[in-house]
């Protein structure tokens, strides 16, 4: 393995195991669609290991927090480039399970220590008198983790804590560092944002903040004009996204559009993404220009094309390919609306196999409905009583559609039900 000096702080969850299980699928997509890799080679090490007597929780929330911070690894092949660290800070902003990545300047015992690894490092230069963002304003934080808050009452146990006690030693003691500095000190809006970290595997470590995940609330349900009874949240949308690959210049289907959250994603993570909705609600329940007010308020591109209509339908399909030139999408994205059309008996099979169904259709009349090496991505319902194979597409189903099952991750929503996001790929 090659230890970069990439450290990942991931987003927190509102309920125990709702996303946890997706941050590493989504950004190693996102990691493929920047850089073509696979991402299969790039690992993630836990940077926290809270292990105390004192600490009252489960197993499984332990592990939650232990694996909240994680360091950011790689295996160097012969025949394989080495990942650089933009490809690493690109994925990151684009991924809404992140809350930031930094880069490590030093890992030492004591304050004093990450004076003399910082310099050595050099990961502050560019900020320091004569360098090349010499100007640039910059303020420092620190956030203390460790067994040691238990003692002192912490509010729970893993949590991280800023300590102004400790910020006010850790300025005094990083001075001969924070001196070198050219600009000046900016709490509300720095260039440069500068993070300790005390108790990361019981060391002190000295960061610098590269980037932060997208602000998915600017899409929440809530803030938008267009939003039908069931919409998917933002997480799930830029999750999608992220394992589909979405990249510069990409073509996107979703067959069944919603109010559209999943284009809305799509458009943030790429602003010259070419998308397409077929969404079979008349006007009254789904407003296609309110579905445009939502892209156009951001200055997001709005989809080339809101089609009315039923996604089985191949006139309607034909329209589709038509937006984008005639030509076949390079991936298909959606959350197909389970559980309403079955509810009004419209179809008798789940919207998977129709679109599978269709998909076949097309391919065997000479009009693909996805190119060859693209990727079809969806979010499957699974109750309790069922296990997930049960609710896909059949083994034949796939292969008539000329697809491959790539990989699939569960989301538990409540005791009884989950929806599991699974991948495939078009091979032929």
């Amino acid at each position: 393995f090659q230890q970069t000096n990439l450290l990942i702080h991931w987003k927190g969850e509102d309920v125990e195991g709702y996303s946890k299980q997706l941050r590493h699928y989504e950004f190693r997509g996102a990691l493929r669609a920047i850089t073509g890799r696979i991402g299969d080679d790039v690992f993630f090490t836990n940077a926290l290991n809270y292990e105390h007597d004192l600490a009252k929780m489960s197993e499984s929330k332990m592990a939650s927090f232990n694996s909240a911070m994680q360091y950011i690894k790689f295996t160097i092949n012969a025949d394989r480039k080495v990942l650089n660290t933009n490809a690493f800070v690109k994925a990151a902003e684009r991924c809404s399970l992140v809350h930031a990545i930094y880069q490590v300047v030093a890992e030492q015992d004591t304050f004093e220590d990450l004076v003399d690894g910082a310099i050595e490092n050099g990961g502050f230069d560019d900020v320091m008198v004569g360098g090349e963002n010499q100007n640039a304003t910059w303020c420092l934080r620190v956030r203390h983790y460790g067994s040691d808050r238990i003692e002192e009452k912490a509010k729970r146990y893993g949590s991280s804590s800023r300590s102004m006690k400790l910020e006010r030693k850790a300025l005094n003691t990083l001075k001969p560092l924070l001196l070198k500095f050219g600009g000046k000190v900016d709490l509300l809006n720095p260039d440069c944002k500068i993070y300790v970290f005390d108790g990361l595997l019981d060391r002190k470590v000295l960061a610098r903040r590269l980037a932060t995940g997208p602000q998915t609330s600017v899409i929440d349900p809530n803030t938008r004009i267009c939003v039908t009874n069931t919409p998917l949240c933002p997480i799930a949308a830029f999750v999608a996204c992220n394992v589909a690959g979405v990249k510069d210049g990409c073509t996107i289907l979703d067959p069944y559009g919603g109010s559209g959250a999943t284009l809305l994603a799509a458009a943030m993570i790429s602003s010259t993404c070419k998308s397409v909705a077929i969404e079979i609600a008349h006007n009254g329940l789904v407003n296609r220009d309110d579905i445009r007010s939502d892209f156009e308020t951001r200055g997001l591109k709005p989809p080339l094309a809101l089609l009315l209509g039923d996604s089985t339908d191949s006139n309607i399909r034909q329209k589709a390919r038509e937006a984008i030139g005639n030509h076949p999408f390079d991936m298909i994205i959606t959350d197909p609306p389970y559980g309403i059309r079955e509810s009004k008996n419209y179809n008798a099979e789940p919207p998977l196999v129709e679109l599978f169904q269709s998909i076949a259709t097309d391919r065997d009349a000479g009009k693909p409905l996805v190119t060859i090496g693209g990727s079809l991505v969806a979010y499957v319902p699974c109750s309790d009583e069922e296990e997930i194979i049960e609710c896909l597409p059949s083994e034949k189903q796939t292969l008539e559609a000329g697809l491959q099952l790539e990989d699939m991750r569960e989301q538990p929503l409540n005791d009884k039900l989950s929806r599991w996001l699974v991948s495939y790929s078009c091979t032929r």
